[in-house]
């Protein structure tokens, strides 16, 4: 992993595949953030089967290829969605594009895994719900905080177990590293990152309900702020946030 955490890609190797070499099939698209990389392994490492990757950036898919020489790069993401073998989309794309894309998925028979945060705006939310109800395919989120982190998943089971005894309370903190020269441009644009809450805070909201059993939430209040980088009015630097 690079100074910047940008680039963090666990892997599940000492766990068995749950399916065999074929049966799940996957290609991948949207390399704009490092995550593409854990949701790679996390699918292979599952016995998933990667076949394609498309990005505009030529420079991009090289360093996939780098790393996961087996797959072959197309020209289009048109080629991914109209290829029979392929059942799932990955996707690391800009937060924004992530819903659009995903709703493409969808509509072309596919399932679809991205990156966090799923959605950057309400309407987003709204009209996924109502492509999967149309197509039955699942959208699915790499919540890697948890779902790729055997200290937060041993502490799920645990609590399912009993061993801590009711949860009553969660607090989490969650501190990032800014990385402000190494970081992309929409990094700092809200409309393009969704802001903090809903960008890195969507970990958090998703360990609440996880760890506590439940399946909605009513937010107190939550509160943002630019504390430190007056240079990038568009990045919110700070955010928290109660729920009950």
């Amino acid at each position: 992993m690079g100074k910047t955490g940008y680039d963090y890609a666990p892997s599940s190797k000492t766990l068995p595949p749950v399916v065999g070499p074929g049966e799940f099939v996957f290609s991948v698209t949207g390399l704009d953030h490092g995550h593409i990389f854990g949701q790679t392994n996390g699918l292979i490492d599952a016995g998933g089967t990667l076949k394609y990757v498309y990005d505009a950036d030529p420079k991009k898919v090289e360093d996939f290829l780098g790393r996961y020489p087996r797959a072959k790069a197309v020209d289009s993401l048109d080629a991914i969605l109209a290829d029979d073998e392929t059942v799932c989309v990955a996707s690391a794309s800009v937060p924004c594009d992530r819903a659009p894309l995903g709703v493409m998925a969808l509509r072309a028979g596919k399932h679809y895994f991205t990156d966090k945060s799923p959605f950057t705006t309400l309407d987003q939310l709204a009209e996924v719900k109502q492509v999967v109800a149309e197509t039955g395919k699942r959208y699915m989120c790499y919540f890697s905080e948890r779902l790729h982190n055997e200290s937060s998943m041993k502490a799920t089971e645990m609590i399912r177990d009993g061993a801590v005894g009711d949860v009553l309370q969660v607090i989490n903190l969650a501190p990032h590293r800014m990385s402000k020269d190494a970081r992309p441009a929409w990094f700092f644009e809200k409309e393009k990152y969704g802001g903090i809450l809903t960008d890195i805070g969507s970990h958090q909201f998703e360990q609440f309900l996880a760890f506590t059993g439940a399946t909605d939430g009513t937010v107190n209040f939550a509160r943002v702020a630019n504390f430190t980088a007056p240079d990038k009015p568009g990045l919110e630097d700070f955010g928290e946030a109660s729920l009950t």
